[in-house]
């Protein structure tokens, strides 16, 4: 049964425990925005707004809403497609899978809408699509994309674009293919893309961002145009973020990856309170070095075939090879 939004405090950091007595539910007020949601005090609807994410995911009634009828990724696309740029797209908890897959499915965006999962159902709203997610972009750019409260097994992709912003919130991204990137970010001509209390698990980079230089093969700035805030990131089977131009970095933990936390080729703007798994053949990386794989330092190999120990893991090595020729372009400024 699905509990009633006004019956409980929204803020999962509510003192009152979500209002459990007669006394704090009568208290409770409904946001003025959304109405979809009610809090029992100030200090909780401010806390769900600013840190817990509610301002992602608050609309007046009147946006159109498209729910999800059914539990396929073919009705969730479907409700995708009706919903025009500025609508929302409503799933209700559950898994969502293909009727049929095909090689190459995925889940399409390529409009500026919002889609997410129930507000009170925690972290991943108790929704899980087991696909590929695509951010793209069609002629209708004028808008922002936000993606909340949902899992996704698969890779989450956001194409080059020129939207106002893409924001994922509150979003589990689980890549099971150790071979694929688990979230890939390309250009944002124009605005920003923002990963808030995000999850971000497993693949061979968890987080990929592409960039200006000439490992990305573009011509287009990307400096600080994604933001990782209040993010977890781990388990990837080579580093968290490997990126090709500058970020944004809050209040994220980086750990448990097979080589190390972060590759950037011109470092990252940090805003404090970041944890990171350091790169253990430069112990010194900050934000503002140069932070390659082996910066620029040769390792000359000769005998035949044989391994080098990075982070713990033996990556095999063949004849003549130097860290340039392995990892072409990394360490460099």
């Amino acid at each position: 049964m699905a509990t009633d939004p006004h019956k409980v405090c929204g803020s999962s950091s509510c003192p009152n425990e979500g209002a459990s007595t007669l006394a704090d539910r009568e208290k409770l007020q409904a946001c003025g925005v959304c109405r979809g949601v009610s809090y029992c005090s100030k200090e909780c609807q401010k806390s769900a707004w600013t840190r817990e994410g509610h301002k992602y995911t608050c609309a007046e009634r009147d946006v159109p809403r498209h729910r999800v009828d059914g539990s396929s990724l073919e009705d969730v696309q479907a409700a995708i497609d009706d919903a025009e740029p500025g609508d929302i797209v409503v799933l209700n908890k559950g898994a969502y899978r293909w009727k049929k897959p095909k090689s190459g499915d995925k889940l399409l965006i390529s409009k500026p809408i919002r889609m997410w999962g129930p507000t009170e159902g925690g972290t991943d709203g108790g929704v899980t699509l087991h696909c590929n997610l695509e951010v793209n972009e069609d002629a209708s750019n004028d808008g922002s994309v936000t993606v909340a409260n949902l899992t996704i097994l698969g890779m989450a992709k956001v194409q080059s674009n020129s939207y106002e912003s893409v924001t994922f919130s509150r979003v589990k991204v689980h890549q099971t293919d150790p071979k694929a990137d688990g979230t890939m970010v390309h250009i944002m001509r124009r605005g920003k893309c923002l990963f808030y209390r995000c999850e971000l698990v497993g693949g061979d980079e968890v987080l990929y961002i592409d960039g200006i230089d000439d490992l990305a093969h573009s011509k287009e700035d990307n400096e600080d145009k994604v933001h990782v805030k209040l993010c977890t990131i781990s388990d990837g089977g080579k580093r968290g973020i490997c990126a090709d131009d500058k970020f944004v970095l809050e209040k994220t933990v980086i750990k448990d990856n097979g080589w190390y936390g972060i590759r950037s080729n011109r470092g990252w703007t940090d805003k404090g309170g970041n944890e990171w798994q350091r790169n253990p053949a430069k112990p010194n990386q900050t934000p503002t070095s140069g932070n390659g794989m082996f910066d620029g330092i040769h390792i000359p190999v000769s005998g035949g075939s044989r391994t080098i120990n990075v982070g713990g893991r033996d990556v095999p090595i063949s004849f003549g090879q130097t860290a340039e020729t392995m990892f072409p372009g990394f360490g460099r400024p």
